[in-house]
């Protein structure tokens, strides 16, 4: 038996925004049959806009020009497959399992128990924010093939970015590329004589669309245009109407006809009076709003042949009448780039997104130009200007002259090139995504209090400025010349959106602070012991120019290298200030190296304690640093160690009397200790002998000039014993200075019955004995004449001449062993 080949297509019809295709059989048309009579000329309902077919003298308001759109983002999620691997067409790419391949999913009526939809994501733009796109089939129906007793299915093409250019394999089509197919729903195949892309006179199939915010998934109210195609004799479609005609577009030569008896309620069912495919006379645009959008579709049998046919719905981006361009959506960015980040740090960034419909070539913009302003504090980075296609990284910045307004170099003009029919095209049917970067300029002189930094210390956005650039800081411009000569313009301005159209940028505080003045300090001083808090000793009001707890605290460190402090004069302490976010600043500190005050004191330790109460300390506070001291010319220190020495004790350290005042000052301490010695002693002792006797002579008592007194200062008193020696003994000396000399005749009483004799130069212990209460001990004091005390023992005829003896005694006294 000899094999068929069948080629199997898809069916483009040159369909727009919403496309209903008819059955195309070879390229010719079915006859036509009279319309039904209960059908009215949709030309003559009331307040119908009718467009010329060389252009329009209207518009439609650009608000209502929102597209959907293939995107790299684009993807798809269907539910409601009979069989979800063999009811999956792999038209490109390796497999199923392939998400860069392009596919069919297709529905069968067979299946009832689940939802049938295809979640298109990131579909397209609505006030700025990306939307999901929903098609829900509500009702397939469809009749069994008699031969197979088979349901034809419903098929959705679903295309992938990576295809948009790709070339169909079917080359007797009105569309080539995959992506003229992006939504397209129903037939796939072209052939009338495959059951599964087929359907009888009858059949019906009722869907709708639901409109989501990609982000949140949340259904959104929508506003929106849609234009169908190919609305002829082949088959009736249905929409939802208010009764409002002033919504629907048509040409002025449409054959286009509504239901005029027994319509639904809220529906309008459109029809045509030819069956040819793709005509200009078969296009309706109808606008529209709310989370959903109904229609149907149904084969009707108004031609001679009542054959099963194909039969779908196409999606375009070209609209019947025209559509002004959108009023444009600013995209605010958060900039979250830190101090430390040199290249973004502070850049001010946000998107523009501006909707320009696909329209046809006559009723396109002749001008079209965007102004937007930042901040007078921001200056507009011309070299980051970018305009890409959204969803795309198309770069269309060629499109259009890029400049500042003159003099002011906050405010970007970027106006559309437009003079050759290549930029106009290029420039049509576009979702343009502008990419603009602020830098800060001279003025920007961040300040806390200004509203035009718009600083925020709490909340989400605490630490960041924000900056509102929707509203009038942002608009559109355009013009169109009209057929009958008349120019159409209008000025678009952004709205302002909460959330979206303010651009925030991290701010971290600087830190700054006021420097003392006319600060001293000591000469030689070493700043980080002697002063180890420089923020306190050296700085006032240290701050943060945000005042935002966030930042705080500062820490204050010396910067090295650290001034030389050993010559007097100014030097400068720079201080580095450093918030809890890393941001430093240097402080210069102007410090003058001077003399100041210091102060001297001196110190009298006395067998190792201070006897402030009889010698208090000697305090001056008048000295500066650097000054020449020289304690031997204080009198009041000099009388003081006299008067210490006097009293009986000895200096026992020397410390350093001549030195220059340092900045810690000086203390200097006389260190003195206690001794044993005779501090009054006789210098004479008479005998009162003034006669010469041959007879022995005792004299028991000599008249003293002078006590004879023992002093212990010692802290610990201890035996001591008293001598004395005679060194010279008693001598008359003549005038023809001959000598005579009596020897030994000197005693000691000590109290005891042995008197103690003297033999010259031999000492002799006179006592021993042990200071109590008293540093003082008057041993003259003990003497009497019956008792204690030196006495004379002159023995008989031993004087032979009249005259003055003198002899020299030495006292001792020593610590007893």
């Amino acid at each position: 038996m000899k094999k068929m080949k069948r080629r199997i297509s898809f069916i483009i019809a040159a369909c727009l925004v919403l496309v209903c295709a008819g059955y195309i059989a070879s390229g010719t048309n079915e006859k036509i049959s009279a319309a039904p009579a209960n059908y009215n000329d949709i030309l003559l309902a009331p307040d119908v806009n009718i467009v010329g077919s060389s252009g329009t003298v209207s518009e439609i308001p650009g608000d209502y020009g929102t597209m959907f759109k293939l995107t790299k983002d684009t993807s798809y999620e269907v539910k409601g497959l009979k069989d979800p691997v063999n009811d999956v067409l792999v038209k490109t790419g390796s497999g199923i399992d392939d998400p860069n391949a392009s596919k069919i999913f297709r529905f069968s009526p067979d299946n009832v128990a689940e939802e049938k939809s295809v979640l298109v994501k990131n579909a397209g733009l609505y006030n700025g924010r990306s939307i999901d796109l929903k098609l829900v089939i509500d009702q397939m129906s469809l009749t069994k093939n008699a031969n197979t007793g088979k349901y034809p299915y419903m098929n959705f093409i679903a295309v992938n970015y990576n295809d948009r250019d790709k070339a169909d394999d079917t080359a007797n089509v009105a569309i080539k590329t995959w992506g003229a197919m992006f939504l397209m729903l129903g037939s796939s195949n072209r052939s009338a004589s495959d059951y599964y892309d087929t359907y009888a006179i009858g059949d019906k199939v009722q869907y709708h669309y639901e409109f989501y915010d990609h982000e949140t998934s949340l259904p959104i109210d929508f506003q929106g245009t849609w234009n169908f195609n190919n609305i002829n004799g082949l088959k009736a479609v249905t929409t939802d109407f208010d009764d409002d005609f002033k919504k629907l577009y048509v040409l002025e030569d449409t054959w286009i006809g509504y239901l005029k008896d027994t319509p639904a309620v809220g529906k309008l069912e459109l029809y045509g009076t030819n069956s040819t495919t793709n005509s200009p006379r078969s296009l309706l645009t109808q606008l529209f709003s709310g989370r959903t959008f109904n229609t149907s579709m149904e084969r009707r049998a108004a031609t001679t042949s009542t054959n099963p046919a194909a039969m779908a719905v196409m999606y375009g981006t070209q609209s019947l009448a025209r559509i002004a361009p959108a009023s444009p959506i600013v995209y605010g960015i958060k900039n979250e780039a830190k101090h430390t980040d040199t290249e973004n740090y502070l850049d001010l960034k946000y998107s523009i997104l501006q909707t320009i419909p696909d329209n046809k070539v006559e009723n396109r913009d002749n001008s079209f130009k965007l102004e937007t302003e930042v901040p007078s504090i921001y200056d507009i980075d011309l070299s980051k200007v970018k305009v890409l296609e959204y969803g795309t990284d198309t770069d269309w910045t060629g499109l259009f002259t890029v400049e500042k307004a003159p003099g002011n170099s906050s405010k970007l003009i970027l106006t559309a090139n437009l003079s050759d029919a290549a930029s106009a095209e290029n420039f049509n049917g576009k979702v343009f995504d502008i990419k603009i970067t602020a830098k800060p300029n001279a003025s920007f002189s961040f300040d806390k209090a200004n509203d035009l930094y718009g600083y925020k210390d709490s909340g989400d956005d605490n630490g960041y400025m924000t900056f509102e650039l929707g509203g009038p800081k942002t608009n559109a411009y355009y013009t169109y010349n009209t057929v009958n000569g008349n120019v159409l313009s209008d000025t678009l301005e952004s709205k302002i959106i909460s959330g979206q159209t303010m651009s925030k940028v991290l701010y971290e505080g600087k830190p700054d602070a006021d420097p003392k003045q006319n600060i001293k300090v000591p000469l030689g001083t070493n700043f980080t012991t002697d002063y180890p808090d420089p923020g306190t000793s050296f700085l006032d009001n240290i701050r943060v120019d945000t005042d935002n707890p966030i930042d705080k605290p500062v820490a204050v460190t010396y910067k090295q290298p650290l001034p030389n402090t050993s010559t007097l004069g100014e030097v400068t302490l720079t201080l580095t200030l450093t918030t809890a976010k890393g941001v430093t600043k240097d402080v210069p500190v102007k410090v003058t190296i001077a003399p100041t005050i210091a102060e001297l004191r001196v110190k009298y330790k006395i067998n190792g304690s201070y006897m402030t109460d009889k010698y208090p300390d000697y305090v001056d506070t008048t000295q500066m640093i650097g000054d020449p001291i020289n304690l031997k010319n204080i009198k009041s220190v000099t009388d003081t160690i006299q008067a210490i020495k006097d009293a009986g004790y000895e200096q026992t350290n020397a410390p350093v009397e001549e030195f220059v005042l340092s900045a810690s000052g000086n203390t200097v301490e006389y260190e003195f200790e206690g001794r044993l010695f005779l501090s009054s002693t006789p210098t004479k002792l008479n005998f009162g002998i003034e006669e010469v006797s041959y007879k022995a002579i005792r004299v028991n008592e000599a008249t003293l000039d002078k006590a004879l007194i023992i002093t212990d200062t010692r802290a610990s008193k201890q035996k001591w014993t008293l001598q004395a020696k005679v060194t010279q003994d008693f001598t008359l000396t003549d005038t023809d200075g001959s000598k005579k000399v009596i020897p030994n005749i000197l005693r000691y009483n000590d109290g005891t019955e042995n008197e103690k004799s003297f033999l010259l130069d031999t000492a002799q212990d006179l006592l021993t004995d042990t200071h109590t209460t008293s540093n003082e001990f008057d041993v003259s004091g003990t003497w009497n004449p019956k008792g204690k005390g030196f006495k004379l023992d002159v023995p008989a005829d031993t004087v032979k001449k009249f005259g003055k003896y003198q002899a020299t005694i030495e006292f001792t006294v020593g610590e007893t062993p």
